[in-house]
């Protein structure tokens, strides 16, 4: 009976974590994200032909729109782009939504390998909390790779953490598997390869039984390390693999130089302008000193309660009206914080003190950084729902410890009752608010959009778009070819580097007015028959070919033009027009 029982609560469990995780996994969140369409393009490349977008064959980094892609997830795509004979939404998100069911495996078995006696509804709880903690959650219904480079992480987590505590008990492979799966985890996200180097040596160090044989397994495990990471070992210091940081650094520093600029100013008026009082000023406020702050500061913000229970930062496809965790966790996470710190203390060579490490030590990219976004915080977010799940277990043991049995279902339900209410609301909200709101974020009519002018195409010789994703979009849709992107052409690299392809096939992409570019037409001669995706102009209602609305109705996107209606429309409302375009 009583396995019947846990038969039954395990298919519960699973229930409610994958159907809500899995349901309309392809439409919700609707339309399609940038870096979504750059992901999934260059992974329908790889399945068609072997070579990505750019047409190069099988690439150990994805150059993509100049940031230099961590190859594992756009592979990952291409797997199951090849396996099911299709690209589409649901094929570019599945990745997360797998990764996230294999963190929730992980955080369990973890748990259970430091609680052995934890009885399944424990670990039931635990797998839930995880589930439907928002940043989890939304992770695992969006595109990003450093959540698929967490479920890697998590893996080798697990195995450094039997390691630490049953080291006598552990195979010599299970070594080999923490290494390997930290490494494969490399190959997804470029800042946890940092991160993954210094967990090795601290792991080694943990271990070890003394200074020198813990630096002999750290060499060992760098030397695997590189063995399996090799083709994104010599990324870490090049400027391929610096590229995304030093694009967030240069961001930062221009905001940075303005703030001092600003306190050196009012200073130099406050000491009524005099040069040699003011030089206190620039003692207290420089780019060194501006840098170390805002790292520092960075760091209490992933680190606060406001970030983690209360509101998250806003990022594209986290629910930021909630924290990264539900707000009833926040009492599970300080009896966590207390216990792991109080043994951590009591064994410094623990699984403990590698927990506490890896909160900061994997925040620093981002504190680097000065960039708040969730996909610099996921291993920091892995390690806290751990220590949430060791603060519930030791919730539950001294309630049964110290309370009369009434008292104890009371107040366990309670808490499952608060949680779950939490839990529910967020999940509706995630699927009938948030994702149900603000369409120009979600480019919600994407779909709608270019699956007109898919329709419609074959009618007409070029389609310039002005407003969506330009000519990958169509590619992911099926209306032109993987030769026509391979093809393409891009516009010259920005400062920082980035470009994006603008012209393949039929398709263009141009950020220019509908009668500017009617007028550009006449003054070349230009009499191919052109379809135009714009932004709505009130003056063309009437000769639109296509509309897209908000969700609520509220709301028109973007529209359809053929542009002969664009240029007829300035004929009847500007006589000189035609001769004012017309070649001199």
């Amino acid at each position: 009976m009583k396995k019947i029982l846990n038969l039954i609560l395990i298919v519960v469990t699973l229930g409610i974590i994958l159907i809500p995780r899995f349901t309309e996994l392809g439409t919700t969140p609707p339309g399609l994200h940038i870096d979504e369409v750059s992901f999934a393009a260059d992974a329908k490349a790889i399945a068609e032909t072997g070579r990505d977008t750019h047409n190069v064959i099988m690439p150990r980094v994805f150059q993509a729109f100049g940031e230099y892609k961590a190859p594992g997830l756009t592979y990952t795509m291409a797997f199951w782009s090849k396996l099911l004979g299709k690209m589409d939404n649901t094929v570019a998100r599945l990745p997360s939504a797998l990764a996230g069911v294999i963190t929730i495996v992980m955080l369990v078995l973890t748990l259970r390998t430091i609680q052995p006696r934890i009885h399944p509804v424990v670990l039931g709880c635990i797998a839930l909390i995880l589930a439907y903690s928002p940043w989890h959650f939304d992770m695992s219904r969006i595109f990003y790779e450093a959540f698929s480079a967490l479920a890697w992480f998590s893996i080798s987590l697990y195995f450094a953490t039997r390691q630490l505590i049953n080291p006598k008990k552990t195979a010599k492979y299970e070594w080999y598997l923490l290494i390997i799966t930290a490494a494969i985890a490399g190959y997804y996200y470029a800042s946890i390869r940092y991160v993954v180097i210094i967990y090795l040596i601290i792991f080694s160090y943990l271990r070890s039984p003394n200074i020198k044989s813990s630096l002999v397994l750290s060499l060992k495990s760098i030397f695997i390390l590189c063995l399996v990471g090799f083709l994104w070992i010599g990324d870490i210091f090049s400027n391929i693999g610096l590229n995304r940081l030093r694009y967030y650094q240069q961001k930062a520093n221009i905001g940075s130089s303005l703030t001092i600029d600003e306190k050196r100013q009012f200073c130099y008026l406050a000491f009524n302008r005099n040069d040699q009082a003011t030089k206190l000023c620039y003692v207290l406020w420089n780019k060194p000193v501006e840098k170390v702050t805002g790292a520092l500061k960075v760091m209490g913000t992933y680190l606060g309660t406001d970030y983690l229970f209360i509101k998250g930062a806003s990022e594209y496809g986290f629910d930021s009206e909630y924290g990264s965790f539900l707000l009833p966790s926040i009492l599970l996470f300080v009896i966590g914080m207390i216990i792991d710190i109080s043994r951590a203390f009591k064994q410094y060579r623990s699984v403990y003190t590698l927990y506490l490490s890896l909160i900061p030590l994997s925040l620093i990219p981002g504190a680097l950084a000065l960039n708040i976004n969730m996909r610099m915080a996921m291993i920091s977010l892995y390690i806290i729902a751990i220590v949430i799940s060791i603060g519930l277990v030791e919730f539950i043991n001294w309630a049964n410890k110290s309370l009369r049995p009434i008292i104890r279902y009371i107040l366990l339900l309670a808490t499952v009752g608060v949680f779950g209410f939490y839990a529910f609301q967020s999940t509706v909200h995630y699927f009938f608010v948030f994702t149900k709101s603000n369409d120009l974020q979600w480019t919600s009519d994407s779909s709608k959009i270019f699956g007109y002018v898919k329709s419609v195409s074959a009618n007409y010789d070029r389609i310039v778009d002005t407003e969506l994703h330009g000519p990958l979009a169509p590619y992911f849709y099926g209306d032109i070819t993987t030769t026509d992107v391979q093809n393409g052409i891009y516009n010259k690299p920005d400062d920082i580097g980035f470009f994006y392809l603008i012209k393949a096939g039929k398709y263009e992409l141009r950020h220019i007015n509908i009668f500017d570019l009617a007028c550009e037409t006449i003054s070349q001669n230009d009499h191919r028959r052109t379809l135009v995706i714009s932004n709505p102009y009130p003056e063309l209602y009437s000769s639109r070919k296509f509309a897209a609305m908000s969700t609520n109705g509220a709301l028109l996107l973007h529209e359809v033009y053929d542009l002969k209606d664009a240029i007829a429309y300035k004929e009847r409302t500007e006589p000189n027009f035609i001769s004012h375009c017309s070649p001199k």
